[in-house]
């Protein structure tokens, strides 16, 4: 019986806990890509309440990013200093903070300020569940968790898209939100009481874990120079920005102005239509990872789905007339392709030392979001520097079809770039460069801290 009862405590320690700990990162993940994603259904509302035009709209979203994509490098030293439970419950709260604000401001500027809180609290969700996945789950199993990740984020996009166009149709943005303002605070909770920084019991590939933990100033400082040394790192999270724009500036914001205005589709039509996009990312995110883990390739992977999302866009934007039918096939394999991407955080990992995996996965979303704080107020400026002869329609700018198609041409240029730009990455084998480097040096060194 007591044989018993212990086999099922190590099940539970082993198999269970890791994948419960990383699902509560996940969670966070969730209400962080609902939030991020909102103003693109509330587009009509946030411009006619607040009066501002194509450029400002995409500012006021990009708010998010300008406090996000600088916070990615001092997150990933903060979890690698303190661990995850207690600044996961923190961040929460700053969001909360952000979402109450942006529920109450009746001016741009405060609406500003409610963005930038979010995107401030944030920016401790994806690195959080990547820095979790390698303490707690096995090397085989990172490309797995970012794509499981990615996916788990498309649904409450999908829910931000469907669900949240009713509510800000029927009772408006502010009480749409409301709810959105519980649910954070529940989950602040949620993660203070379950949230563990570490396993008790410790397996092979965590024994550098503990061994590193917590890491002192200097190791942060020398973590930080490590990585951004490294050229392959600046390459891949360049790469990475250019991929995640079908993403960061279509799907987040643009999209459904872009189809309503294109196409004619209605609000929910073109919710609709989008989601196909996260219906593909949430099929494709697991697959492409788990399949990469397993032929321990990552490069080949990520060339092709750049090449496609590039050509499947490019036929969104100048093929006119697509039907709403073909809309949903085309936009599906958009995301099927576009799951490729968190191979990149994946190569991130790979190419610095186990110890360092928070900076390391910081640096890399770093300057993927990028892309975000770029492009989406760049794509308002183009919207309105190509409009000529602006008219209003309830105190809402109209931008034509050929202002979107654009200003949003920006989108299948730079995965052209990226797909240049992939023929100088180089293949890790989904093992640590370091490692493979150390190797012969340090053979049972690198065994015992588990890299490759």
């Amino acid at each position: 019986m007591a044989i018993a009862v212990s086999n099922k405590n190590q099940f539970f320690k082993l198999i269970i806990q890791p994948w419960f700990i990383c699902t509560l990162g996940m969670l966070f993940y969730c209400y962080n890509y609902f939030l991020r994603v909102s103003p693109s259904v509330m587009q009509n509302d946030l411009m006619q309440g607040l009066h501002i035009n194509a450029y400002q709209f995409g500012t006021l979203a990009a708010f998010y990013y300008y406090a996000y994509t600088p916070m990615q490098i001092p997150v990933g030293m903060i979890y690698d200093r303190f661990g995850a439970r207690i600044v996961q419950f923190f961040a929460v709260l700053v969001v909360v903070l952000g979402v109450g604000t942006f529920i109450s401001a009746d001016t741009y500027q405060m609406a500003c300020v409610g963005r930038l809180f979010i995107g401030l609290g944030t920016a401790f969700a994806y690195i959080g569940v990547l820095k979790l996945a390698s303490i707690w789950l096995a090397p085989n199993r990172f490309a797995t968790i970012a794509g499981l990740t990615t996916a788990f984020g498309m649904l409450s996009a999908i829910f931000s898209d469907k669900i949240l166009t009713k509510f800000v149709e029927s009772v408006g943005y502010k009480q749409a939100l409301q709810t959105a303002f519980i649910i954070g605070i529940g989950l602040s909770l949620t993660i203070l009481l379950f949230m563990r920084n570490k396993p008790k019991i410790q397996l092979p590939h965590q024994l550098s874990i503990s061994k590193h933990s917590p890491m002192s100033i200097k190791e942060l400082l020398n973590a930080l120079r490590n990585v951004l040394t490294n050229p392959q790192m600046w390459l891949i999270g360049l790469i990475g920005c250019l991929f995640y724009l079908p993403a960061s500036v279509f799907l987040d914001l643009w999209g459904i102005p872009y189809l309503k205005s294109v196409y004619h589709l209605s609000a929910e039509d073109a919710a609709s239509a989008v989601s196909w996009v996260f219906v593909g990312w949430i099929i494709s995110g697991p697959s492409i990872g788990a399949l990469s883990d397993k032929i321990k390739r990552r490069r080949p992977l990520l060339m092709i789905s750049a090449v496609m999302s590039a050509i499947l866009l490019s036929i969104i934007f100048y093929v006119p007339g697509l039907s709403l039918s073909s809309l949903y096939v085309i936009f599906f394999f958009v995301g099927i392709f576009c799951g490729a991407h968190p191979l990149c955080f994946a190569l991130g990992k790979e190419n610095s030392p186990l110890k360092f995996s928070g900076t390391a996965v910081a640096v890399t979303n770093t300057l993927i979001m990028l892309g975000g704080l770029i492009f989406q107020p760049v794509v308002g400026k183009l919207l309105d520097n190509h409009a000529v002869d602006i008219v209003y329609l309830n105190g809402i700018p109209q931008y034509t079809p050929a202002d979107y198609t654009y200003a949003l041409s920006v989108v299948p240029v730079g995965l052209m770039i990226a797909i240049f730009l992939t023929f100088f990455l180089k293949e890790t084998y989904c093992q640590s460069r370091v490692a493979i480097e150390e190797k012969p040096m340090n053979n049972n060194r690198l065994a015992m801290e588990g890299e490759g």
